[in-house]
């Protein structure tokens, strides 16, 4: 393969991905993001093949990571001591693949794996800066102190854990739900607005968490006050609209706990 070739895909390659890195840093998302640079990856790997001097075990190898990094799956590095054309190429791949790790770390909580407090806010951001409506859940559990101080914090992380479960159990597959710091976790809804489908959903994750749990072969038995906004009418920005969700969310706490209202 002629030489001048591998500046121009390997160039394309980190081009591409740079497109696509950069918005996912503002909340696009890493399965957007890996999808896009995998397209590109395709074609780089089959360039090298079809202009002659490639390695076919190697752009196999390439070609796996691909697909796992297309499922949402963490590859291993490309492995090859290579220094040449598909050497260059393979290396690119995987500092592709290792800046994305970090994001995706950054943006999760150490605990639950659901994204933290970073990840939330990048996923608000975006869905504002395309005018997308949504609607926020914010949820403080109830009665989850008193399980820390009866049965100790790892027990308190067993609880948090299984919660975790419950949410993402009654969302959709494109919704976000978040834990934001102790026992605080947001849930984000796009497209969805409509006020009597948010009341059966808020119905339905309220029923779910009050239900009585077995953690650790301890029955405990917690609740969740949850106050709901919609953007764009309840907030014109992402701090507004989590403003607004948080202050419902303690005006439920103070009206008897364990249950859901509107901001508007």
């Amino acid at each position: 393969m002629p030489r001048a070739l591998v500046p121009v895909i390997v160039a394309v390659l980190v081009g591409q991905a740079l497109l696509f890195v950069f918005p996912a840093l503002m909340g696009a998302g890493l399965a957007a993001t890996m999808a896009a640079v995998a397209a590109t990856v395709v074609l780089a790997a089959l360039a090298l093949l079809v202009f002659g001097g490639g390695d076919a075990a190697l752009a196999k190898e390439m070609l796996a990571v691909v697909t796992k990094i297309e499922r949402n799956e963490t590859p291993q590095p490309v492995q090859t001591t290579r220094t040449d054309d598909m050497g260059e190429l393979a290396a690119a791949i995987n500092r592709l693949t290792n800046r994305d790790k970090a994001v995706e770390q950054a943006n999760t909580d150490a605990l639950t794996g659901l994204a933290n407090r970073r990840g939330l806010n990048q996923k608000l951001a975006y869905a504002f800066k395309r005018n997308q409506p949504l609607a926020l859940f914010y949820i403080d559990l109830d009665k989850f102190k008193p399980i820390n101080d009866t049965y100790g914090h790892e027990m308190g992380d067993a609880v948090l854990k299984r919660v975790a479960e419950l949410f993402l159990a009654n969302v959709r597959e494109n919704d976000v739900v978040a834990r934001i710091g102790g026992d605080e976790f947001v849930l984000l809804m796009f497209d969805l607005t409509d006020r009597k489908l948010l009341e059966d959903r808020a119905e339905k994750i309220l029923t779910a968490i009050s239900e009585p749990m077995w953690v650790n072969d301890v029955r405990v038995k917690i609740g969740g006050s949850i106050g709901i906004t919609v953007a764009p009418t309840d907030g014109e920005s992402p701090e507004a609209l989590m403003a607004a969700a948080d202050e419902t969310m303690y005006a439920v706490k103070k009206a008897g706990r364990n249950n859901w209202k509107f901001y508007s």
